[in-house]
């Protein structure tokens, strides 16, 4: 390009114009952010199109959001709710009292029992909501920062409680969303915490791990989000990139292996106990996910502090694991180095879908089992044939992830024996004392008393084990070096509010 022009007269030294960087971001997930609760509930945490009355801090603590403070009555029957003022939803409906208490009605339809046993819902005035119980619910603050309870527009809801209409009060509006392609986001202009920088934020639905990366390397999107964002084996191949910044942080995800606890051979208790001792939680983070995890012993996240049980350690010891087989009946009597007993051979059925990290810690578990004679048969299913077949029953083992929403949606949902995951995961635990402490727990409001009951749920997962804890999760994502603002959150909420595009230097 000429940059010298001759006219016939004295060149005059231009003056240097700044651009202005256009505030569009495009970035990539391993799953579709719209709809993941059903209809147009599109992730809340990673979109920002909706909010909740409450939410998740970057400590994994309660603090406020669409209501800026509360309190709750000596007999624990009574939460008092103030709401922000000033706010409105997309469609420009003013966000208030008849409005949070209708998008809770909505909620409760769908989702009835989540939120407690409800007495009543009631606009006390154009900024305080009530909620009564007919008796102490002392979960509901986290679960009111589940995004399921997202504050959305009366417009947004059809009779049975589903969204189907994104209108929230987010820093981020849809502008299109083309389902299992991706979902584009528009700058609410309007919105309470003050104007975003960003103006356009595309999610594309990347569902390959490597391909993701290499979009990222190539300049094709300029941030890896959520949860899995980045395979581990790919970090340092990014890192070594000069235009990359890779970003990690413990987040309050586990995941674990469950048993079928209701059908041979894992109905045996000892049984269970071996394979925890079986499994090498170290050598798992250390081959499998390149050193970037959290070993643990306790079902909740070392990430979560105020909840975890610091006191249950990590179990792996070859020699007991062999012993509590060996006191279950399964021993080998013709030493070809597999159990047997009855004149059956120890062989289980591992049922896991095809999403990271399940096949990978599948592979490794498989290895592991065989060298204490357990053969273990790996079954890959298509997600929702996955989730089907586990909650029909027909595994014996499986893999899933638990995110910590507070200690009764993590404990009492996974391990009392009438809790929908403890069900629908096909982990299928029925212990007396978990029982009557998972109930103990919804309704003691003292908080040291009521982490104290779940101190001891944790302690008797660990003994008894209907599931082994793998590992905590680091989330890893990455971004091209001329993103600024992004931190990443423990339950992977991201601040869009706060991104924008760095001019060049």
């Amino acid at each position: 390009m000429l940059s010298t022009m001759f006219s016939g007269c004295i060149e005059q030294p231009a003056e240097e114009v700044e651009v202005e960087v256009p505030q569009e971001v495009v970035a990539g997930l391993g799953r579709d952010a719209g709809g993941v609760y059903g209809g147009a509930h599109h992730h809340p945490p990673l979109t920002r199109l909706f909010e909740m009355l409450v939410t998740t801090g970057f400590e994994s603590e309660v603090v406020p959001q669409l209501a800026t403070s509360w309190e709750v009555s000596d007999d624990g029957l009574t939460w008092t709710f103030y709401l922000r003022k000033g706010v409105y939803f997309h469609d420009g409906t003013p966000f208030n009292a008849e409005a949070a208490k209708f998008a809770l009605e909505m909620h409760n339809i769908r989702r009835p029992g989540h939120l407690g046993p409800i007495a009543s819902l009631t606009a006390i005035d154009g900024y305080t909501l009530q909620i009564i119980h007919t008796e102490p619910f002392a979960p509901l603050l986290h679960q009111l920062t589940w995004p399921l309870f997202s504050m959305a527009s009366l417009a947004a809801f059809d009779e049975k409680g589903v969204i189907v209409n994104p209108i929230g009060t987010g820093p981020f509006k849809e502008e299109e969303w083309i389902p299992g392609e991706r979902l584009v986001l528009v700058r609410n202009e309007d919105y309470w915490g003050g104007t975003p920088k960003l103006e356009r934020i595309t999610l594309m639905h990347i569902p390959d791990d490597i391909t993701r990366a290499m979009s990222l390397e190539a300049g094709e999107i300029a941030m890896i989000i959520d949860v899995g964002g980045v395979p581990p084996e790919y970090v340092k191949v990014l890192e070594n990139n000069p235009e990359i910044d890779v970003l990690t942080k413990p987040i309050t995800t586990v995941r674990y292996l469950i048993f079928n606890n209701q059908r041979p051979p894992f109905d045996d208790v000892k049984v269970r106990q071996a394979v925890q001792w079986g499994i090498d939680q170290e050598s798992i983070v250390k081959f499998g996910l390149e050193g970037i995890g959290v070993p643990l012993g306790s079902i909740v996240a070392p990430a979560v502090v105020e909840w975890n049980n610091p006191d249950i350690m990590v179990k792996y010891n070859v020699g007991m694991a062999k012993q509590l087989l060996n006191e279950a009946g399964w021993a080998d009597t013709d030493g070809d180095g597999i159990l047997d007993k009855n004149g059956e051979e120890f062989r289980v059925v591992l049922v896991i879908s095809p999403c990271w990290p399940a096949p990978t810690l599948a592979e490794i578990i498989q290895g592991q089992l065989r060298e204490i004679g357990i053969i273990v048969e790996i079954q890959v299913l298509e997600h929702g044939a996955w989730r089907d077949a586990i909650r029909a029953g027909e595994h014996d083992m499986t893999i899933h992830a638990l995110s910590f929403i507070g200690p009764h949606n993590a404990l009492y949902r996974s391990f009392h024996s009438e809790g929908d995951l403890n069900l629908g995961r096909g982990t299928f635990f029925n212990n007396s004392r978990v029982n009557e402490l998972a109930e103990l727990g919804k309704v003691t409001m003292n908080h040291d008393e009521r982490r104290q009951i779940y101190l001891e749920v944790q302690e008797i997962i660990a003994e008894e084990s209907p599931v082994v804890p793998i590992f905590g999760e680091v989330m890893i994502n990455a971004v091209r070096d001329d993103i600024r603002g992004y931190k990443l959150h423990p339950w992977f909420v991201v601040n869009w509010e706060d991104i924008y595009v760095a001019s060049e230097q």
